[in-house]
């Protein structure tokens, strides 16, 4: 059985601390967690604000301007992106030379 803790301000706590970074295609940051991507929305004086990176979806983060997680709303409408997710890791490993030789030679 799921049971959710609320605190006294009413808010539901996130899930799990475990948040990391990388970039989109575009280079603009993406905030990574329990294996779902989330871009910036808006960033105020003390917030940043997470938006699902999926059309739809109505989950958000909120973390604080050193990048900590402070809060999560809403639940995702689709599964999890984990492949996407490795692909994204090993494409900002890989220098854009070397992966732009690897497709001309697989091609």
């Amino acid at each position: 059985m799921a049971e959710a803790f609320v605190n006294i301000t009413g808010e539901i706590p996130a899930k799990s601390a475990a948040i990391s970074f990388m970039y989109s295609n575009k280079g603009k940051p993406l905030l990574v967690a329990d294996e779902y991507t989330c871009k910036l929305n808006k960033a105020t004086t003390s917030t940043k604000y997470w938006i699902c990176t999926i059309n739809g979806c109505a989950a958000k983060v909120h973390t604080d301007l050193t990048n900590l997680l402070m809060k999560t709303a809403g639940n995702h409408s689709h599964l999890p992106e984990k492949e996407k997710i490795e692909v994204r890791e090993v494409r900002e490993k890989i220098p854009f030379f070397y992966f732009f030789l690897i497709l001309n030679i697989s091609a």
